[in-house]
């Protein structure tokens, strides 16, 4: 449980400790690791320092870093292979949740994500009770993207350790915290978080309706830099995801297509992809990108679990040829599809992900949140009609290797094969993104592809820590 005591003119704004993980620091504090809360936000550039460290924090190895990326989430996705009972996320793919390891790394993701919340809450509150201080677009775009931030860490926590909106919408799940208080907040059920985070992202477009983002302007280079961002199209974007996890087709369509339409995000070109250089190769589709974290560490993170090095210590992440050849369907389309060809480097008799090995000083740093070729997927869930929803499956496939001639065609086409085949490329798509359980959770799969142990559904809800559990009285 997060707990931060507001006195009226002083916040503790965390210990340094917790906010430079992955990124660098952001804040200089005192010796006390206090700063006057009327202080920091006295001054333009302390609701940037504030609102940097948010980013900061989402770039740490206990979120998107590592962990709900790569990390643990491909992990419970199947999406490696283990051959000795060894490293942080080994016992995380045999969901053995109650293990010390994964209890750690479960622990991490819950504080660390309240942790950054609490510091939104504080940034939100700052900029209500001084609003003086910032321009007007200033204050509207730091505040839409606070909103914005908010409901995206709940719905991944919501995702994590809430039942899916299939199997249990009114079921108690996480609390969902809008203020700085001692009070415990109570928790929501799967729906209403649902409903609160929308609500929040609603505001947040509301007040990023003039976004550099749209508008191709910007007085600041900070919020210049809209990719670095949750956008205005950001924020559509994850809209959509959210109404696609509630099962509201019409609205997750219409948000899709916003976002397709605004064609801000075009497909990463041939050459930049299949070139035979592999230092200058863009794994991550950079165009393609509606949001990425800009995170100084990926390097060294990708050092401990994507690349052979003396830091893996047993961590190194490997999937078998048996398991990339049949997320690929490498039978059908090994010799086309530029994810099969070039998101892997061989390691002995298994592959590497090297989608995140990025070494260009254009792509390296970069790590994707919210791409355009998620518009398509749910764009093609959401379709009025079978035709429509497989021009979207054909145009995201025709920009990853595959030619006309392989396109699906609707011939004997049934819903369910149909799903069957988004639900596929939902596993190619978003190697090292930690999307794939998300959909298999989201859609109640019964069993997950490559699975090594006895599979229940109940593995797809994350325990709360203990300690949430004992001091939030959450028994």
């Amino acid at each position: 449980m997060i707990r931060i005591q507001k006195i009226k003119n002083l916040l503790g704004i965390l210990c340094m400790a917790l906010l430079s993980v992955s990124c660098e620091k952001w804040l200089d504090v005192s010796p006390e690791t206090e700063v006057k809360y009327d202080d920091l936000f006295s001054y333009k550039n302390g609701f940037k320092d504030q609102l940097t460290g948010i980013y900061t924090n989402l770039c740490s190895e206990d979120l998107y870093g590592a962990h709900l990326s790569f990390g643990m989430m491909d992990a419970l996705g199947q999406q490696y292979t283990w051959q000795q009972a060894m490293g942080k996320y080994y016992h995380l793919h045999r969901f053995e949740y109650e293990e010390g390891t994964s209890e750690g790394v479960i622990a991490g993701v819950w504080n660390k994500m309240y942790n950054t919340i609490a510091n939104v809450n504080i940034l939100l509150q700052g900029i209500e009770e001084h609003r003086s201080v910032l321009t007007e677009e200033e204050e509207k775009i730091y505040e839409g993207e606070a909103y914005a931030l908010r409901a995206f860490m709940h719905f991944d926590l919501l995702r994590l350790f809430g039942k899916s909106f299939v199997s249990g919408a009114q079921e108690k799940s996480i609390p969902y915290v809008r203020k700085i208080s001692k009070e415990v907040t109570p928790l929501s059920t799967v729906s209403e978080v649902i409903e609160l985070a929308l609500q929040d992202l609603e505001k947040a477009a509301s007040l990023l309706e003039q976004d550099p983002e749209k508008t191709g302007s910007a007085t600041t280079a900070f919020i210049g830099t809209r990719e670095f961002h949750l956008n205005y199209y950001a924020v559509r974007a994850l809209m959509a995801r959210i109404c696609m996890y509630k099962n509201d087709k019409v609205n997750a369509l219409k948000y899709a297509q916003e976002v397709i339409e605004s064609k801000k995000y075009p497909w990463v070109s041939s050459g930049s992809v299949t070139t035979s250089d592999r230092n200058s190769r863009d794994g991550i589709f950079m165009s393609e990108c509606i949001w990425m974290l800009n995170n100084s560490k990926l390097g060294s993170l990708v050092d401990v679990y994507l690349k052979e090095s003396e830091d893996n210590e047993g961590n190194l992440l490997v999937t078998s040829a048996e398991v990339r050849n049949e997320i690929f369907e490498s039978n059908l389309y090994g010799g086309s599809d530029w994810r099969y060809i070039y998101y892997f480097e061989p390691y002995n008799t298994n592959f590497i992900s090297s989608k995140l090995w990025q070494v260009s000083s254009t792509y390296n740093k970069k790590q994707p949140l919210l791409r355009i070729s998620e518009m398509f997927l749910i764009a093609a869930e959401c379709a009025d009609n079978t035709k429509d929803a497989l021009a979207y499956i054909n145009e995201l496939r025709r920009h990853r290797g595959f030619q006309e001639g392989d396109d699906i065609w609707d011939e004997g086409m049934t819903a369910e094969k149909l799903q069957t085949i988004i639900g596929k490329e939902y596993r190619k798509e978003f190697i090292g993104e930690g999307q794939w359980f998300f959909y298999c959770k989201r859609t109640d799969q019964p069993i997950l592809p490559s699975v090594t142990v006895t599979f229940s559904k109940g593995f797809y809800v994350l325990p709360m820590p203990d300690q949430e559990v004992d001091y939030g009285n959450r028994n």
